[in-house]
Order: structure tokens, then sequence, then C-alpha cells
């Protein structure tokens, strides 16, 4: 489904155009669309003057608010607007925002298109606005399909009325899909990309969450037909969070089917937001089994080259049981099973236990006010080195040891980014002074059965890597959630050959760092010698 060609030219050159009068904002700009198209409506003769124009508009627009400007202005802005056709305008609703708001790309339009079938009669797509021409070429290219669209704001909703008003299987309507009783119909099939990475949240009680993007789920869920589909994209959060985000997951989990959940390319939505999304698909009755995709795009997502065409990376299915045996929705830690590194370590016969069951997990104390000095040093995760942790830099605080007992940190605790870009590790080593983690910081604490230099082996191997990244968790910022890191599975050798390992490992990374150290003063020497020469 593949809009029409449109030339970039001619919407830059209109949207310029409309700033240059000083009309910065979408919404100035959609208003002037509107008015526009209203006077274009009720005039037949193309060739008017100034005057008519400007007196016809403020008749059919008396409803509104009234036109910032004089017949000349006004005149000028019809002859820049009306020649635009359906296609333009859509385009510009979208271009006007400036990235400030959510748009469509049009590879997810050609998406939502596949979920239309021969049965399909009935489609709502929520806030329509953000779509651009897909969204004609959609309605047209099935008129068997009647759509309802909604958009939030009443000057939008009557400007796409206008603009759909001639075709035949559409309705717009004004909505609110984040209140109860927004429509009174059931749909074969809803699409809906909800407001998320707003920092707001809702003043309604009757909802599970408050926040909007979990609000829409809820309440479009109960406008699902029978055998119809709810298609959503929504932020990673719901994969994971806590509280009512955990309680919203069990609802739906106890009351409708999951059918697919499938983590989207990032940069997608850039440049409105950065944040993780995935691909939803609920139905009514209960989950048997589930499609699970990775999505990526044909061509790398730049600035000025959003994305054109999904394709699926890798596909499995999950019947229920090994879904709920997932950390909430984390359905990364299915794909990560599906990796060669991952089977490959699965099948080997070398003994393997959970975390939980050689060790305790626990994570850092927050900690705000911080001093040049004082009775306990506290370990960031900017101390956490390639080779080891700096205790030379350690931020201080000065606490009674009882209030940190639960985090005082032994030998051999190994330590584990919770948050961040990378996931950083280190193994402790006792200092003269008391010392705890950050709350970025996981602690894992060996039992006799684990020698902590080993586990860091392990978590830094290819395969123990693959395992962390598979429990990340968040959004811009990604994390690990330390229980989540009890369930991970490691290998247990003898406790003999495990210190082999470490000694073989120190052995090698002291003849590093002294090879390092003999390169860096050579070259010194050298660029010493050279810069003596020079004059």
């Amino acid at each position: 489904m593949n809009s029409k060609a449109i030339d970039e030219t001619i919407l830059i050159d209109t949207v310029n155009s409309l700033k240059s009068f000083g009309f910065w904002e979408q919404s100035s700009i959609i208003d002037l669309i509107y008015r526009v198209l209203l006077t274009k409506k009720e005039l037949h003769d193309s060739d008017v003057d100034p005057e008519t124009v400007y007196k016809t508009m403020q008749d059919v627009s008396s409803a509104i608010s009234r036109f910032p400007g004089d017949s000349e202005l006004f005149y000028k802005i019809y002859s820049i607007i009306e020649p635009l056709d359906k296609r333009h305008i859509l385009s510009i609703i979208v271009m006007s925002s400036d990235g400030k708001s959510l748009f469509v790309p049009e590879a997810l339009s050609d998406k939502f298109a596949e979920y239309i079938g021969k049965d399909t009669k009935q489609v709502l797509i929520t806030d329509c606005e953000q779509y651009g021409p897909p969204l004609l070429d959609l309605t047209e290219s099935h008129p068997e399909v009647n759509f309802t669209l909604t958009s939030q704001q009443s000057v939008k909703a009557n400007l796409l009325s206008l603009i759909f008003s001639n075709v035949a299987n559409v309705k717009v309507i004004l909505a609110d899909i984040y209140s109860y009783g927004f429509t009174s119909e059931k749909y074969d099939l809803i699409i809906s990309i909800p407001i998320f990475g707003a920092r707001l949240l809702s003043d309604k009680d009757d909802f599970i969450s408050r926040e909007f993007d979990l609000i829409a789920v809820q309440n479009l869920l109960y406008h699902v037909n029978m055998d119809g589909n709810l298609v959503m994209v929504l932020p990673a959060k719901i994969t994971f969070g806590g509280g009512s985000v955990a309680s919203l997951r069990e609802y739906i989990e106890n009351n409708y089917k999951i059918k697919e959940i499938s983590p989207l390319p990032s940069g997608l939505f850039a440049p409105y937001t950065y944040i993780r999304t995935y691909l939803f698909i609920f139905s009514t009755g209960k989950t048997d089994d589930i499609v699970i995709k990775q999505y990526e795009s044909e061509k790398p997502i730049q600035k000025n080259a959003p994305c054109k065409k999904l394709v699926v990376k890798n596909e499995i299915l999950l019947f229920n049981d090994e879904f709920s045996e997932l950390s909430g929705w984390n359905v990364d830690m299915a794909f990560s099973e599906e990796d060669e590194d991952i089977k490959a370590f699965s099948a080997s016969r070398v003994k393997k236990l959970k975390l939980k069951d050689v060790a305790s997990v626990f994570r850092g104390k927050a900690v705000t006010a911080r001093l040049e000095s004082g009775n306990v040093s506290v370990i960031n995760i900017s101390n956490i080195t390639d080779t080891g942790i700096d205790y030379s830099n350690l931020d201080m605080i000065e606490e009674e040891e009882r209030n940190v007992s639960r985090y005082i940190l032994n030998e051999g605790d190994v330590l584990v980014t919770a948050r961040g870009t990378t996931v950083k590790i280190a193994v402790f080593e006792q200092q003269s002074t008391i010392c705890i983690p950050s709350a970025n910081i996981n602690v894992i604490r060996p039992r006799e059965m684990l020698r902590g230099a080993y586990l860091k082996l392990f978590l830094e191997s290819p395969v123990g890597i693959k395992m962390l990244q598979s429990l990340q968790r968040g959004t811009v910022v990604v994390n690990i959630n330390y229980k989540d890191i009890m369930e991970l599975e490691v290998p247990v050798l003898p406790i003999e050959v495990q210190d082999e390992l470490i000694e073989e490992y120190n052995t090698g990374l002291k003849l590093y760092k002294g090879t390092v150290a003999a390169a860096e003063e050579g070259w010194r020497g050298v660029k010493q010698d050279i810069q003596s020469k020079l004059f």
C-alpha cells in the first residue's frame, strides 16, 4: 500500500510560506487549512477576488475564532492552499508538527493494512491525523470496509471530516479514547498508537493504570468484536513494569487473548521519541500460543530516511506455558534461547544451576548526599572499568554502619550494572573502608560452590553477555532487575577447576597489562625523541 508520489518541494514551500506569515505552530496551520477548505467548498468560481474570498471565509467559519489578519493576507494563504489535493494536505498536517507530534511511518501503515482480512467489516483507527496519505490509500483500497477514524481535537476532526467527506466508507468522529464511553460500537479491527512518553498522568480513577497508553489498552479492548483484533504499538514498559503495569498485564492475561508481541526497530518514531516500542495484537478468548517476531528496518533508519519497510528478522511460536515462564512479557528472553551460542551452552553437559541456588542477589542503595569525606565509600557505574574497580575515586557518605549493613560488600562479590547502555561487570576486592554499591548496581554474592571471579568470566563471555542482554528492560535507558538475574542459569564447574581458570585468566591479564605498559612507555620515548629533533 504505497502512497502516490508526492512532490515534497511543494510541501516544504507551503509550510515555509505559511510560517513566513507568522503561523508557526501545527495547530495554527491546521486552522488555516480548515478555513481554506471550508471556503473552497462554498465557492464555485475559482476566479474570485480577495474580498469575496475573505467574506466567504468569515461566513463559513463564524463558529470558530476570528481569523488573525485582513482580506489580503487570507487571500495569499488561500492561493497557496487551495490548489493542494488531499494527499498534500494530509502530508502537511504531519510535516507541520516539526517532530513535536508522533507520526506513523509508511512501513507501519503497510503493516497495519495486513490485518484487514476478508471477514473484516468494521475498523476503528484512533488518532488518525498521525498517518498522512497512507491512511487515504488504506481506506480507498478497501471500499468494502467501514472505517471509523478518531481525533481528540475538534479542529483536526473537522478538517479530517472535510478531507474524507467524499470517501463513502469513512466516518471521522471527535473521540477521547482515554475515557469510557467514547463510542458504543464494537469493531472487527482496532488500530491504535496511543499517547506514550508523556509524563502527565490521567486523573481518571476507573482504570487499572493512570498512564494514558495503558488506559487506551484497557479501554479499547472493551470495543473488540468476538474474534476481532486490537493492533497496538506500545512502549517497552508494559513488558516489564511493576505496580499498575503488572496488574494490567495480569488483567489482559486473565481476560483476553495475546496473539503477538513483537519488538519494533529502534528510532522508528524519531524524532518524536526514541523509546523502545513493541507491536501487540490482542483478541477475545484465551491465550493458547503467542507469535513473537523481531522486526527490523529494511534499510538503516536515519534522520532524513525514515523506515520504509519492516522485515521480519526472526519469528518463533511460544505456547502459553512457555510464555508464562518469561519474566513479565520479556520476549527478548525467548529470542536469546534461539541464539546458536545459547543453544550450544544449553546442550553442553556441564552442570548448570540457577544463580538463586548458588548465590544471593540484591540491588545497591540509593544515595543522594555525597561528601568529600565520610566513613562509607560508594561504588558507582563510573568506577567500574575494563580491568576492575577504580577505588581511588569513590564517593563518600557519612552513615551509621547498621543503616547500610545489608549493602556492605564482601570479598568476591560480583557487581553488574543495573542501568545504562552497556553492561559492566567487576569483582569486589576488600578495602580498608566500608564499601557499598549504588542503586545502579546489582550485586551477586556467590556461595561456597561458586567463585566470584569465575562467575565474572562466564558473564563476560559471549554467552553470558547475551544472557544478560536478554534481561535488559527499559525504554531510553535499559535496566536489569536483580530478580531476573536470579533466574539465570550458570555453569558450575568443580571448585578446583574454577580456581585453575581464574589463575590462568589472572596470568594472562598480568601479561596483557605489562605488555601494554611497555608499549606505551616505548611509544612515549619515540615521541619524545622525535619532538627533541623538531627545532
